[in-house]
């Protein structure tokens, strides 16, 4: 398996931006073999995210409309948010607790949902475990959502600054 995201999205505006999907891109890429398919990560004119599952000439699509994610990309802005907040000495450590868990939480609901769009495509969850639909959602999340430069890194955080 191999991970891309679409090309027509690098416009080179957004620098902080496309260096997160590098980062999302690389740490997916790092585990998977490279072999077919290839899933392609495109954004959808609703505020959703498409992904494009590649297998030699056979292009399927698994639509992630915004409706479908709005309250997971809501929920996830949210505690991201919460989390710079805490980057700022805001919290103590069990608030960074209930953060993390709560993180885990919107994290699990949105890979199971990208798993029941998996299904609608192709009739069954094979080749996207709950595990990888949670890192999925993280890069979905990156591509859909229209976040400030200073929150799109805080997805990457787990603890309290050291």
């Amino acid at each position: 398996m191999k991970f891309r995201i679409a090309e027509d999205l690098w416009d080179g505006r957004h620098a902080e931006r496309e260096r997160e999907w590098q980062h999302a891109l690389l740490d997916l890429n790092a585990e998977h073999d490279g072999q077919p398919p290839t899933l392609t990560i495109a954004r959808r004119d609703d505020g959703g995210a498409d992904i494009l599952v590649t297998h030699g000439e056979v292009v399927t699509l698994v639509a992630l409309t915004f409706d479908m994610m709005r309250d997971h990309f809501r929920d996830y802005r949210e505690v991201i948010g919460r989390l710079a907040r805490a980057d700022a000495g805001a919290l103590g450590m069990r608030d960074w607790e209930t953060l993390d868990m709560a993180k885990k939480l919107v994290h699990d609901e949105a890979g199971a949902k990208i798993r029941r769009g998996w299904r609608a495509a192709f009739g069954s969850t094979d080749g996207l475990d709950l595990r990888l639909a949670r890192r999925v959602f993280t890069i979905v999340f990156l591509v859909a959502a229209d976040i400030p430069a200073e929150l799109v890194t805080r997805h990457r955080r787990h603890g309290p600054p050291q």
